[in-house]
């Protein structure tokens, strides 16, 4: 881990040179992906030039849009920290599917819609924690992997018919690949953010070497012009191949809202000279702004987008995390997309070419999704609802589970394996979240005179365990000064009336799990527990005696702050210390 300070916070202005410099650093990198993306999906879908000149002008122009949309703070919508946007290489297999379907329109009108579903995951991002867990995520992002596969092997062959029964395909496809994965391997960690590029570069320089690149279009294309092609239009007649694919744009949606959800805390960890809590409205308003980013993509008529993980990495290796770097690389993808010379450069790649970096990509992607299933101890219960999602998205997108016995509108639906098997995964957590549901809890106003009813539950619940009394004081004291927290937390905030607040209380593990709903407040208790002088140091402990009794006693304590609701949550050993 990077030890050296932050040179420059979010908030803080470094030179206009030097953060341009970092922004077209940035864009330089990431700017392959944002291109091939589409380039591939248009090559799969077997669309024109000029359609594909189109959707890479409105992938660089979105992507500029949404990383300034990512910069703000405005409301629900941006996170306040850099984060570059591009192309997301998660929808080249439903976008493919969705044109051959209905073309350009369809595709379009499906992004936009399915960016929607950004805003519902973060409205209701507290209570699906426990559903869309990151080991459901890992899982459809391992079977869209496997999703695309088939049209990565397609491009691996499309060449142009003089090279059909020759040797070049293959050796374009080595070419490209093998400096990426030498690079990564073998690299540092600022050389492998450039590997991708290298193997674009020779790749294609092999190809030109080859013949197989055609330099007229490039010489011929304007440094800055519009597109040949018009805006495709959007497909509102809503028919059965919309409703058979929206679900897998949805649930690929919801997993990029995972993906950036960790993004959003990861780059908080890296931006500040000092640990702060996470900020989860800020990690909302990412993904908010990635499903706006999206939204105009799809009105654009190209491919959806999403954060991309570089950024956090740009900002641990260079320690500037000022919003300036991001406001000059969105201006630089904007001014790419009016330069009809850069899409035709990468409209020239060969298609062996963009097939090995996109493969890569999967493999990447793949990669990802398992360590995200593996992020945290899988569970038994877990462990069924995500392995038997897994195989049967695979049976299903193979047609061996009796696909022909289901309607033709159900088959499209089942036969993509990120669909089906996302879907069984997340309705065996749901039911799995139904069981497993506090038994024991309590809805009363915020006030004093909640404690009460908040003995009264904590006593029943330690009885129904059979625990003694020692425990029962240890997770009666601990809860009583939670309780007091918050209520000193909504008078500093100037609130008058009282407030709703659920209190629910299980079991995990032989441990009590407290876990406290309520209102906004102001303050967050893990940075108050982390601002805590030494008890030396401290000029009034007998005000800070509830945050240190906590921090004796409790195991875990998490401090959860969302747009419209807080979720504080505390666990402690049953047996005392």
């Amino acid at each position: 881990m990077n030890t050296t300070p932050v040179r420059y916070e979010p908030h803080e202005k470094p030179p206009h040179p030097l953060a341009a410099g970092l922004g077209a650093q940035v864009v330089v990198l990431m700017v392959t992906g944002v291109m091939v993306t589409p380039l591939v999906v248009s090559r799969a879908a077997g669309l024109d030039a000029s359609s594909t000149g189109w959707l890479v002008f409105a992938a660089l122009l979105a992507a500029g849009l949404s990383t300034w949309l990512q910069t703000l703070r405005m409301g629900v919508l941006g996170s306040g920290y850099v984060l570059f946007v591009g192309s997301n290489v998660a929808f080249v297999g439903v976008a493919t599917s969705a044109i051959e379907g209905g073309g350009l329109p369809l595709m379009a009108t499906l992004v936009a819609v399915s960016a929607l579903s950004c805003f519902v995951f973060t409205g209701r991002m507290g209570a699906m924690r426990r559903v869309l867990t990151p080991a459901v995520g890992g899982m459809v992002l391992m079977l869209m992997s496997l999703s695309v596969a088939p049209v990565v092997w397609k491009l691996l062959k499309k060449v142009p018919p003089q090279f059909a029964d020759s040797g070049a395909p293959g050796l374009l496809a080595l070419c490209t690949l093998v400096p990426i994965v030498l690079i990564s391997l073998f690299g540092g960690n600022l050389l492998r953010l450039w590997a991708p590029l290298v193997g674009v570069a020779v790749g294609s320089t092999v190809a030109w070497q080859l013949g197989m690149i055609d330099p007229a279009p490039v010489l011929a294309a304007p440094w800055v012009g519009l597109p040949q092609a018009g805006w495709p239009g959007l497909d509102l007649s809503f028919g059965t191949a919309f409703w058979a694919l929206l679900p897998a744009f949805v649930l690929i949606s919801l997993v990029g809202c995972i993906e950036t959800y960790a993004d959003g805390i990861a780059v908080q960890r890296s931006s500040h000279r000092e640990s702060k809590p996470i900020d989860f409205r800020s990690v909302q308003g990412a993904i908010n702004a990635d499903g706006i980013g999206s939204a105009i993509a799809g009105v654009l008529g190209t491919v959806p987008n999403t954060v991309y993980s570089m950024s956090v990495g740009i900002v641990d290796l260079t320690r500037v995390a000022a919003l300036r770097v991001a406001y000059w690389g969105g201006l630089f993808l904007i001014l790419l997309a009016f330069s009809p010379k850069i899409s035709a450069l990468i409209g020239a790649m060969p298609s062996p070419v963009a097939a090995a970096y996109i493969l890569m990509i999967l493999v990447l992607l793949f990669g990802h999704g398992l360590r995200m299933v593996t992020e945290e101890p899988l569970g038994f219960e877990a462990g069924i609802a995500v392995c038997l999602g897994f195989w049967l998205g695979v049976g299903f997108q193979g047609g061996f589970l009796y696909n022909e016995r289901f309607p033709d509108w159900a088959q499209l639906f089942l036969s993509n394996g990120t669909t089906s098997g996302g879907i069984v995964a997340i309705v065996i957590m749901a039911l799995l979240s139904l069981r497993h549901r506090a038994r024991d809890r309590i809805s009363v106003p915020l006030a004093p005179e909640a404690l009460g009813p908040l003995r009264e539950v904590v006593q029943r619940f330690c009885k129904r365990l059979g625990w003694d009394s020692v425990a029962e004081n240890r997770v009666m004291l601990a809860a009583e000064e939670a309780l007091l927290f918050l209520l000193e937390n909504r008078s500093r905030g100037g609130a008058t009336a009282p407030s709703q607040l659920q209190v629910r209380l299980r079991e995990a593990e032989g441990q009590a799990e407290i876990e406290y709903v309520s209102a906004p407040a102001d303050s967050n208790i893990e940075g108050a527990l982390a601002s805590l002088p030494d008890e030396k140091d401290s000029i009034d402990i007998e005000s800070e005696l509830s945050l240190r009794l906590l921090r004796g006693m409790t195991r875990e304590l998490r401090h959860m702050q969302y747009h419209g609701v807080d979720y504080l949550m505390i666990r402690l050993d049953s047996a005392s210390r």
